[in-house]
Order: C-alpha cells, then structure tokens, then sequence
C-alpha cells in the first residue's frame, strides 16, 4: 500500500507498507504539513517503522520538529541540511523577501533530535541507492517486492531535480542518472518528491530533462 500527501510546499510525503501481512508502514519525507499523513496511519491501524528521508532540503524535512518518535534515517552527507532549514532558507533568498522565514506556523529553528545513518541499518525488503546530484546525501529508496521507487528530488516525471543549490551537482546529476537511475528494474514505477507517479518507462521515454544528461 502506497499513499501519497501534497504538503504547502507542493512536496510529497508518503506512507508505505511493504509487508504483507503487517501493520509496520514507512514514512517517506517529512514536510511541515504531515499530520494528514499520521491521522491516515492512525486511521488504519498502522506502526511507523520509521522515517526515511530523500534528502535534507526544508520542505522535505521541516516536520522533523514536529515529529515526536525517533527512527528518522537519512543519507548523513546531508543532516547538516535537515537540521538547519532557516540557514537554507537565508541561502536561497534574503530573510525580508522569504515568507518562511517570518511565518510564526513553521518551526525554522535547528533540529536537535537524532537523527540515524540510514546506511547502517537494514531494513527488509529495502534497498537505499546513492544518487548524489541534486544534493551531495541524496538517495532514493527501492522497495523490490512493490516494485517502485522513491527518488524525492533526483528524477520526476517530467524533470529532474536542481543542481544549483547548496551540494548539488551536475557532473555528480549526470553520473547518478547514468549508474543509478538507467539501472531499474524497467518494470518499476517512480513516485518522485513532488508530483504524481509514473512508470520508469515512460519516464525514460517522454522526460526531456532526463536524456540532457544519459550518456550517448
């Protein structure tokens, strides 16, 4: 089971549970607006095996704040970035010009909690993949036995993610669609960081953005 919430910031947080036979769901990202996410886990009976994050960028990981439980793992070349959204915010534009940065409904001060490698922690039926590009500790999480694909901000279904930001790159964008992304199962579906799902193969086959950066 697959469901997917459009936070304020047009990002996606979902709630997955890989196993059959079992109450144990995964969220993945964690956007200021997630309570909707939480009333739906609630809902339904569910236990929060833990979060996984893509990435470190703010509307990815705002609701960290307001996340009381532990078991949140990332990419670690990224924490910096999760705990510390109002200095990415001060990167990306001047404090007076940014309604974030004055808004008294988000949490912008830095994230204390822990916070866990997910490299170090096996998880069933999950497979982490490295995809540096858009950010040095991106990564995307590969659920074999449902078949998808969670790549927040690496590949959408109609673009690819920034590579101007703080830690982002287009060499590294290149080498990760190239190693990582062309490698999928082609049969998997896609459920990016925002937006809706689709199949890797019509990704491949009608994202633009996508083929400016595989080989020749």
């Amino acid at each position: 089971m697959i469901e997917r919430f459009e936070s304020i910031m047009t990002s996606n947080c979902y709630v997955v549970s890989p196993y059959k036979n079992s109450s144990i769901c995964y969220l993945i990202d964690l956007p200021p607006d997630f309570d909707i996410a939480i009333d739906f886990v609630k809902s339904n009976n569910l236990s929060i095996g833990g979060v996984l994050l893509t990435h470190g960028h703010y509307d990815h990981t705002l609701g960290l704040k307001s996340y009381d439980e532990e078991h949140i793992y990332m990419n670690l070349n990224d924490e910096f970035l999760a705990r510390n959204p109002k200095e990415q915010l001060s990167s990306l534009l001047l404090e007076a010009m940014n309604p974030l940065m004055k808004s008294n409904d988000i949490d912008l001060h830095k994230y204390d909690g822990s916070i866990y490698d997910v490299f170090e922690h096996s998880f069933d039926s999950l497979k982490v993949l490295e995809n540096p590009g858009h950010t040095k500790g991106s990564v995307s999480f590969e659920f074999n036995d449902l078949g998808v694909v969670f790549t927040g901000d690496f590949v959408f279904a109609e673009g690819i993610g920034r590579t101007d930001l703080f830690s982002g790159s287009s060499e590294e964008m290149k080498e990760s669609i190239n190693s990582v992304f062309l490698q999928l199962d082609p049969d998997y579906d896609i459920f990016p960081g925002h937006g809706k799902s689709d199949s890797f193969k019509n990704i491949l086959k009608y994202n633009s953005y996508l083929w400016e950066f595989i080989n020749d």
